[in-house]
């Protein structure tokens, strides 16, 4: 019971950080070359997500902070997890970038993944700048999408 009050708690404290970058990003300053920077930050989901569809565990753990590797534990576990709790991410028919939010060593980025039985969902990536301008994956929250496009 109290792991998951407390798996909870830690899942409903991300979103509402995830919820305050997005809101503090609108007052952001500008960053030097930020069309290099999105395009980075787009590729390193691109590559996990290439990962996934080729079931390399150990490149898509690659593009996992040390957060998430601490929690993991070990590649193999990482494959697991995502497998078992999100897979659209571990496998989907397609896969469209929204733009990027950068907010100094942070970044949001949402991520419209169409499942393979035609249902679309919104995974929100957050990624951490690292040592050498290396971006690495910090989260990932699945949403259902719900809404209706033209």
């Amino acid at each position: 019971m109290a792991y998951r009050f407390s798996r909870f708690f830690q899942e409903a404290l991300s979103i509402a950080l995830l919820l305050g970058l997005v809101a503090w990003s609108g007052v952001a300053p500008a960053q030097a070359q930020p069309d290099r920077i999105e395009a980075a930050v787009i590729a390193v989901i691109q590559q996990q997500l290439d990962a996934f569809a080729a079931d390399d565990a150990e490149q898509a753990f690659k593009y996992a902070s040390p957060g998430i590797k601490a929690s993991s534990g070990s590649a193999k576990n990482f494959m697991s997890l995502v497998k078992f709790r999100y897979g659209v991410v571990y496998r989907h028919a397609s896969a469209a970038f929204f733009k990027p939010v950068i907010a100094g060593e942070e970044a949001l980025v949402k991520v419209r993944l169409t499942d393979e039985n035609g249902v679309n969902w919104i995974a929100a990536y957050t990624l951490e700048r690292h040592k050498k301008n290396e971006w690495l994956i910090s989260g990932c929250h699945l949403l259902e999408d719900k809404g209706n496009f033209v």
